[in-house]
């Protein structure tokens, strides 16, 4: 490698980076409910504490609630009437997506996402599907909650690399060509980001990992559960299409190395796939058009 391309790759480095200071922040109430996730004892409250230090969060919170996804017979005006309506794990999914909607809502020129809600839609499916299978493992390096923040950020690399792909792309981009690009592939970068707004290591090494699990020593089940709600929700072309379609068949047989990775037992495959479906049904709903 030349002099003169090193340079050029330590100034695009430095503009990966600068870019990556200039997303859009990630609510810091994402950090204080994965704190809650891991306590064993919690209640409405202490999540009503927590959203209510964000005033923008608690105002998108009641405008989904009252959105029409759920049946009522009155207007949710408060937190604690939310919790009650929706429920807490439904609350904590719809916090850490708008939480997120400042990154995820975001149209991606060069990656073959569907322009309109593409992006949203595949991050938050597969926080979904990670989610589902995490809880359903016998043993995991990280938790549900976990799951769900690590498969709604594992592409947020793509975000900064868009900016440096050669126009027009829109297809499958391959960590080469990301590499070729910014010097880091999509995972590399959003371990650094995840860092950056210090989410859980164990987080941030779920995604960091999510493609090469097999190269990496240590407890990387986080990361074969996450590569594992990606290949399913792939199977439905999950934001690549402008409609969710969850009626191709997901055989057991297709995951099988993964599955056994994870010493998720085979039997388990229909309920999981079950579960996943369940969680992504009407998930086009929270998705709220900017007035």
């Amino acid at each position: 490698m030349s002099v003169s391309t090193r340079q050029e790759w330590k100034t695009v480095r430095f503009e990966v980076l600068e870019k990556t200071e200039s997303l859009p922040s990630l609510s810091a109430v994402v950090s204080e409910f994965l704190a809650l996730a891991r306590r064993d004892f919690f209640t409405a409250k202490d999540f009503e504490v927590v959203i209510s230090k964000d005033q923008a969060l608690v105002a998108r919170l009641l405008k989904v609630a009252n959105s029409g996804m759920y049946g009522r017979s009155r207007s949710i005006n408060s937190i604690p009437e939310a919790v009650v309506m929706i429920g807490v794990d439904n609350l904590k999914k719809i916090v850490y997506a708008v939480s997120g909607e400042g990154l995820t809502r975001q149209c991606l020129t060069n990656y073959d996402f569907h322009p309109a809600q593409g992006f949203w839609l595949h991050s938050l499916g597969i926080a979904n599907a990670t989610k589902v299978i995490v809880e359903a493992l016998p043993k995991c390096d990280i938790h549900g909650e976990e799951g769900f923040v690590a498969g709604l950020l594992h592409d947020v690399g793509k975000l900064v690399i868009d900016e440096f792909l050669p126009r027009g792309t829109s297809r499958r981009v391959t960590r080469q060509e990301e590499i070729d690009a910014v010097g880091l592939d999509h995972s590399e970068l959003a371990e650094y980001i995840l860092k950056l707004w210090n989410l859980p290591e164990s987080t941030a090494r779920a995604v960091c990992h999510h493609h090469d699990y097999e190269l990496c020593d240590g407890d990387v089940s986080g990361s074969i559960a996450l590569a594992l709600a990606q290949s399913v929700c792939e199977t439905w072309g999950l934001g690549r299409t402008e409609t969710l379609d969850l009626s191709a068949e997901v055989p057991v047989e297709n995951f099988q190395d993964l599955i056994t990775s994870l010493g998720l037992d085979p039997k388990k495959w229909d309920q999981v796939i079950w579960d996943i479906r369940q969680s992504l049904v009407g998930l086009d709903d929270l998705f709220i058009k900017e007035n």
